[in-house]
């Protein structure tokens, strides 16, 4: 059993969107901050410090002992890795706390770059379960941001069964998509929220219709905001050890008003234990006068989803509560961003005849001491002596420095005179002294030439590593003696309509099984490996491979009967299982099936690091990233990749339920269709299986017609994903595709189609 948590084993961390920012969310008593640089951070839009600033503003977290976390939460391209150790090393020669991160990529470059500068994995992970958490323990992360869905006993599992730290937001702006999986504001408008440029087109309006021909219309995509002032005992007893508030791109006011009234909470908590914890109204009301949607949720910590945790109004503000909150700006203004914390001292100055000055001063929270002496003495007075007062107040004039003294003594024979001028330097010598010698500590030191030579080394040690990769590989023994012209066709299936008709075109080489077609939403009892087993067997009968393709997110275990009985279903003909989600690619992993995983979309490979990196773990293919344009593809590596060339792109997995937030819940699997402003009609598949959302592009991305410029970029297998399609429109699409890849005939689909990024990418 754990140990009962301290004071000091939970921190409050707070949004730092400008230096003003950063600056008021510690007056008003955070323990650590998180904030962007000018590069590579999820808020591109936030006033995000230039380098020499931020190195500042970490020197002055550190006086007032705050930690500094920087965020490079996102998706790197290829030639931005370079820039990565140049744009990080002067914070972690300074002493930055910690970074977190998306990207694989990123994660291994300062892995290797900067192996003691600790690694926070982001909730752009999205990381739901004990087995990612674990697999990312042993790649040197030391703390993770779960997804926002998580519930208490989630929360508590992944901090038991990975010794990791946990953080978790504890207010603010809630996404209705799995953080990292959202590509809505991308493909509608090009603003990739993995870049940190998100447009939150979630939050507009849209309509729906029931299946009893209502029309409901409203933010049908916008959760409330999120407030766990009465449930932050429960997040610390389930291994929360840090509590994290949203709002980098709100004002320095609203970070500082939250943090005020979640520090003094805190606070009571370890001084009162649970039984003494209760939140008076009042200051239930500030965090609600501050900002909310709605109201606010307790989000889904209790619970994993629901109609109460929707902003479907929409309600504005009163005259009265535009005053109210404008008076309350006003009062956190005033309080912490037009009046910075700085840092108590204890001092004692000695001004004595025939004896040097000196300064001895304490900085008591840090249990720092410094002394400085002058070289200069004391003279007798030859008109009027200082009096302790008047010494008292002119070294105590600490003015824009990070000091103040809490107390100063005088020791002084009354019958002594120095010039003010010497007092000044005592001062200044005094408190630049003690600065240095509090910020000593943090300083780390890093070698170029060094990060070199072990970049030498470890292009070569790669070079063997992927060599030895492709030759053990199984996809590629099975396709040795084929031409490097040749392209593989793999098509991912929802239906048994679609399944049977796929079975009919001998051109294609393997078949993705949607996992939800392998289990009853009513109940899992143990159907769904011998359902597996049947359908393996089919499949490899008609001279295809058969895989599994697995939910774009899994929590709680939900495919472990799969995993668990993986050596039976591949007696019986599967090859393995394209993993939708990272915790489902743990879970593999972690049971010695790496050989048998395939990495989907959503496991992002923008880079040649985070390519490295899965095939560090065993992972042998990996599907090319659907941001990408043709350029960036060109220039990746492509010869264990798969490449999506059609279908109904997913924009957004999302534990919501359109269904049971506007009909109620039935568990029966639906597709229903979402309206926008545009008119545009987005399919949203329930999967009641897996109790998740699918909203889809309404228009289909087709790179049939791409056949070409895809095999110069290398890619020699394709993906065709089938969602709504009917048995007929299944083989007109696959027809085609044969004619493109196959025939090298050139070919497209009829009516409406995209190609999402391929063109135009995103910044």
């Amino acid at each position: 059993m754990e140990k009962m948590k301290t004071r000091a084993d939970v921190e409050l961390l707070a949004p730092a969107g400008s230096p003003a920012g950063l600056r008021a969310v510690i007056s008003a008593g955070c323990d650590a901050v998180y904030i962007g640089g000018s590069k590579f951070g999820a808020r591109a839009y936030a006033e995000n410090p230039e380098e020499e600033e931020l190195e500042e503003l970490i020197d002055y977290a550190h006086l007032r002992g705050v930690k500094v976390y920087l965020t490079v939460n996102t998706l790197l391209k290829e030639e931005e890795l370079s820039l990565l150790p140049d744009f990080i090393r002067p914070y972690y020669e300074r002493g930055l706390d910690a970074v977190l991160v998306q990207d694989f990529g990123v994660l291994r470059v300062i892995r290797r770059c900067f192996p003691d500068l600790p690694i926070h994995a982001s909730t752009q992970m999205t990381v739901t379960g004990p087995c990612g958490a674990s697999f990312l323990a042993g790649q040197g992360v030391s703390r993770v941001v779960p997804a926002r869905e998580m519930t208490l006993d989630e929360l508590r599992r992944i901090h038991e069964e990975s010794g990791l730290e946990v953080e978790a937001f504890i207010h603010g702006a809630l996404c209705v998509c799995y953080s990292g999986q959202c590509l809505l504001s991308s493909q509608l408008g090009g603003r990739s929220g993995n870049r940190g440029r998100c447009a939150q087109p979630c939050r507009l309006r849209y309509e729906t219709r029931t299946e009893e021909g209502q029309t409901i219309k409203g933010d049908l995509l916008s959760p409330k905001d999120l407030c766990l002032l009465d449930l932050l005992p429960e997040l610390i007893e389930n291994g929360v050890s840090s509590l994290k508030i949203e709002g980098r791109m709100k004002q320095p006011e609203y970070a500082a008003g939250v943090v005020s009234v979640y520090r003094k909470y805190l606070d009571l908590y370890f001084a009162r234990g649970r039984k003494g914890y209760t939140v008076k109204d009042a200051d239930r009301r500030t965090l609600l006068t501050l900002f909310n949607r709605d109201g606010f949720t307790d989000g889904y910590l209790k619970r994993h989803n629901g109609p109460e945790m929707m902003a479907f109004k929409r309600n504005e503000l009163t005259q009265a509560e535009e005053k109210r909150r404008s008076e309350l700006y006003a009062s956190f203004r005033e309080k912490y961003v037009e009046k910075e914390r700085k840092v108590p001292l204890q001092g004692e100055v000695c001004v004595r005849q025939g004896a040097p000055l000196s300064l001895r001063v304490r900085a008591a929270e840090q249990n720092v001491e410094f002394i400085c002496t002058l070289d200069q003495k004391a003279q007798p007075a030859t008109a009027r002596p200082l009096d302790p007062d008047r010494i008292r107040e002119q070294i105590g004039k600490t003015g824009e420095t990070d000091f103040y003294f809490e107390r100063l003594s005088v020791d002084t024979d009354g019958t002594s005179f120095v010039p003010m001028g010497a007092l000044n330097r005592l001062r200044r010598e005094t408190l630049s002294g003690l600065r240095e010698k509090l910020l000593v500590p943090f300083r780390r030191f890093s070698s170029e030439e060094t990060e070199t030579t072990e970049a030498e080394e470890r292009t070569s040690a790669e070079a063997a590593a992927g060599s030895s990769a492709e030759t053990t590989d199984r996809a590629t023994a099975e396709t040795a003696d084929r031409t490097a012209a040749e392209t593989d066709i793999y098509v991912r299936v929802s239906t048994d309509e679609q399944l049977q008709t796929v079975m009919r075109n001998p051109e294609v080489t393997g078949v993705y099984l949607d996992a939800a077609m392998l289990f009853d939403a009513h109940s899992r009892t143990g159907s769904a490996v011998s359902r597996a087993e049947r359908y393996a067997a089919v499949i490899a009968q008609a001279g295809m491979e058969p895989w599994i393709a697995l939910p774009y997110i899994e929590r709680k275990g939900e495919c472990s009967e799969l995993y668990d009985s993986a050596d039976r279903l591949i007696q019986a003909g599967l090859k393995g299982f394209l993993a939708g989600s990272f915790e489902s690619a743990a879970a593999l992993i972690e049971r010695g099936l790496a050989r048998c995983v395939r990495a989907d979309a959503g496991i992002y490979v923008w880079n040649s690091e985070a390519k490295q990196f899965l095939r560090e773990a065993g992972i042998g293919l990996d599907t090319v990233p659907v941001e990408l344009n043709r350029r960036e593809i060109a220039r990746r590596d492509n010869r264990k990749s798969e490449c999506i060339v059609y279908g109904h792109l997913p924009l957004m997995i999302t534990a919501q339920c359109l269904r049971k937030n506007t009909s109620g819940c039935d568990r029966e699997s639906r597709l229903l269709v979402l309206g926008d402003r545009k008119r545009r009609k987005f399919p949203v598949k329930c999967v009641c299986v897996f109790c998740y959302n699918i909203l889809y592009n309404p228009v289909r991305l087709s790179l049939l017609s791409e056949a070409d410029a895809l095999g110069r970029a290398g890619v020699r297998s394709v993906r065709l994903v089938f969602t709504t399609e009917t048995g007929e429109e299944t083989d007109k699409v696959l027809k085609i595709a044969v004619r493109a890849y196959k025939d090298r005939i050139p070919a497209e689909i009829e009516g409406e189609y995209t190609k999402g990024q391929f063109n135009r990418g995103v910044e």
